[in-house]
């Protein structure tokens, strides 16, 4: 494990305001959520997995990564189950919008999880 601190770290702990400000400005600049229905979290996804795979390197010393990926499958498992059973139906378009959307919220909280986790580390 990694016992001094970076001062790299302190990027990646803000990482996620200034790529939601960056992504945000991205779609409104572009009008991608009048073309498309796409809103700056939809794109902030992929750079939010690439700080997961930095702070839990550091953390750990170890990626989350390959775990994190078997979630998001078993929560993609779950959303088909709720809407088949909730709504009676699988309508492709609702399915990877909730879907996209729910990645976003679950990568954010294990993102802020582990931003605690490599504090309390240093502590």
């Amino acid at each position: 494990m990694n016992t001094t601190f970076h001062p790299m770290m302190i990027f990646w702990y803000v990482f996620p305001v200034i790529l939601l400000f960056a992504t945000s400005f991205v779609v409104s600049a572009l009008s991608l959520q009048k073309k498309w229905h796409i809103k700056g979290p939809d794109l902030a996804v992929p750079f939010l997995w690439l700080g997961l795979q930095q702070i839990s390197t550091n953390t750990f010393a170890v990626s989350i990564l390959p775990y994190f990926v078997i979630s998001i499958l078993f929560l993609g498992i779950l959303l088909v189950v709720f809407q088949a059973y909730y709504y009676g139906e699988i309508a492709y378009k609702r399915y990877f919008k909730m879907f996209w959307r729910l990645v976003f919220l679950f990568t954010l909280m294990t993102y802020l999880l582990l931003v605690i986790m490599d504090i309390v580390h240093y502590l």
